[in-house]
């Protein structure tokens, strides 16, 4: 499995990567470093007598958890608060939360608050307000009547005892009468004992039903609230942690998902799925410090030097099977770097022992004589004119083994239109071809106009790419394009790829060993840089 495509957008958005969650730390630290310490106290009610009963049915459990939806509904009423208020004389009530505790007949009230002791006193004062909203507390608020329900059940009790002893005593002396009289006037007394005890037990009942014991719509307090001495809840420190884990996740979210909205052309396998072409170079992004520089030229043994080395071993390559003398360098956009690679190029192919020519045909925006720092006065556009000869332009570096050819003035008041003709082109390269052993050509991006007659005229294209820069639907543009002039297309060098990113764009990595940029390994001819020598007439 290929890991480096799923690692490339950690790599190229790292900054936004870094940023997000640096920011969320930053946001989390400045929102909970002035929280106070917040601390949380507990209360817990039962509802109903099922936990004292040995014999609960399945009715009272059912009544008692439709109960604790109700009375944790019935906490958050105005009622409720305002009692509770009153009671602890204060204007508000923390934050606070009504729960049951599993699927029984318990019901908890956490209270939440920056000061624990409030918080305690607010707990017991909602569950004290929750007992005296229930009907067992108003029938059981009397303490004397209470006790005369207990008094009148004791005395009741003992009555009833009496009276089934009366009874039973009864029925034992019914089998000692002899007399008639005597046995009806006996059983009307056991009939009447046995009335009495009826009264007696129904007596029992009613008071029975109407005492605290019996009641089942009733709440107590298990569990008191007591004043917490720890914090609850998160500390500052993990929701910083979590804040930036956050940060993280969003931030690499965010860059694959911008990797995903790119259209642009990143890798070799882009280049060679949308346009079908090998990527015969891999060059670095050196900054601004090597710009319009001949870097090659100033460091022969450099990374950069070997990857115009792979370019031209590819062109070698590509020339063994066809004529290859004159190749025109081209782009989608400005800014690719093309007049950077065709200026390096053509230092590496003398380095090899080639003798070349490098022309600047960009007449619009000319750049390859700032490599040099030589004038572009008299150039190109004035031999496509006629009026000078091609060997009084050409200037000489390298004892004459590389001649530049610069753009000129650009033909002063006459538009390029006039002069840049198939015929003139023609004229031009035929002269060049015969004057050195290949011609390399820095054009303007191709949907210049001037860049499809140049063309049609050379031996092959190399398209320079930007990665990250040149989307798909302009690259397949410029293929068209290009096909429609020029079948001899030679390949792609993917130009100012970022240091961080090489390796990600290449199948191989070609860093050179550090010894390749040291100086006592450079030969002495090769320390100078290339200085031009005296312009021949």
């Amino acid at each position: 499995m290929e890991i480096r495509p799923y690692v490339a957008p950690l790599v190229k958005w790292w900054w936004l990567i870094v940023i997000a969650t640096l920011l969320a730390a930053l946001t989390s630290f400045l929102v909970v470093r002035n929280q106070p310490p917040v601390y949380t106290a507990y209360t817990t009610l039962i509802i109903g007598k099922t936990i004292t009963d040995p014999n609960p049915s399945s009715n009272e459990f059912w009544l008692n958890q439709q109960l604790t939806s109700f009375y944790m509904d019935l906490s958050y009423r105005d009622p409720i608060k305002e009692a509770a208020m009153k009671e602890l004389g204060i204007k508000f009530l923390p934050n606070y939360v009504v729960k049951p505790l599993g699927n029984n007949q318990f019901l908890q009230i956490n209270v939440t608050d920056t000061n624990p002791l409030r918080a305690k006193l607010v707990a017991d004062a909602l569950a004290a307000q929750l007992i005296k909203a229930s009907p067992g507390a108003t029938m059981s608020g009397n303490p004397t009547q209470d006790q005369f329900t207990a008094d009148q059940l004791t005395k009741t009790q003992a009555q009833i005892v009496q009276t089934e002893a009366q009874i039973a005593q009864k029925q034992n002396d019914l089998g000692s009468l002899q007399s008639a009289h005597e046995l009806e006037a006996a059983k009307q007394d056991l009939q009447t004992l046995q009335d009495k005890l009826s009264l007696l037990r129904t007596n029992y009942a009613s008071l029975l039903a109407n005492s605290k014991p019996a009641v089942s719509n009733i709440l107590e307090v298990i569990e008191p609230a007591t004043v917490p001495v720890k914090p609850s809840g998160l500390s500052k420190y993990l929701i910083i942690a979590i804040a930036s884990i956050a940060g993280l996740a969003l931030g690499t979210g965010a860059a694959y998902l911008l990797e995903g909205l790119d259209d642009t052309l990143k890798s070799p396998k882009d280049v060679e799925k949308v346009l079908g072409l090998p990527t015969i170079g891999y060059l670095m992004d050196l900054g601004k410090r090597v710009e319009y520089t001949s870097y090659v030229g100033d460091n022969p043994r450099s990374t950069m030097a070997e990857g115009f080395r792979n370019i031209r071993t590819s062109l070698e390559i590509i020339g063994t099977e066809r004529s290859l003398k004159t190749i025109l360098i081209t782009s989608p956009e400005a800014g690719d770097g093309k007049s950077s690679v065709a200026v390096n190029l053509a230092i590496n192919m003398v380095q090899g022992g080639k003798q070349v020519i490098l022309v600047d045909g960009d007449l619009r925006r000319p750049t390859v004589h700032k490599y040099f720092e030589i004038e572009d006065r008299l150039g190109l556009s004035d031999v496509l004119k006629g009026s000078v000869k091609i060997e009084s332009v050409l200037n000489k570096y390298n004892d004459g083994k590389l001649r530049v050819l610069t753009a000129g003035a650009g033909g002063g008041e006459d538009s390029p239109d006039k002069f840049l003709t198939p015929e003139n082109i023609d004229y031009l390269f035929e002269r060049l071809k015969g004057m050195a052993d290949g011609v390399i050509i820095d054009n303007p991006p191709f949907l210049i106009s001037d860049t499809l007659l140049f063309a049609s005229k050379v031996d092959g294209v190399l398209l320079v790419v930007r990665p990250g820069a040149t989307t798909r639907e302009l690259a397949r543009l410029i293929k068209d394009r290009i096909t429609t002039v020029n079948n001899n297309i030679l390949g792609v060098v993917l130009n100012r790829i970022p240091l961080r990113q090489v390796g990600y764009f290449s199948d191989y990595r070609y860093y050179m060993p550090y010894y390749y940029n040291k100086e006592k390994d450079v030969p002495k001819d090769m320390k100078k840089k290339l200085e031009p020598v005296k312009k021949s007439s």
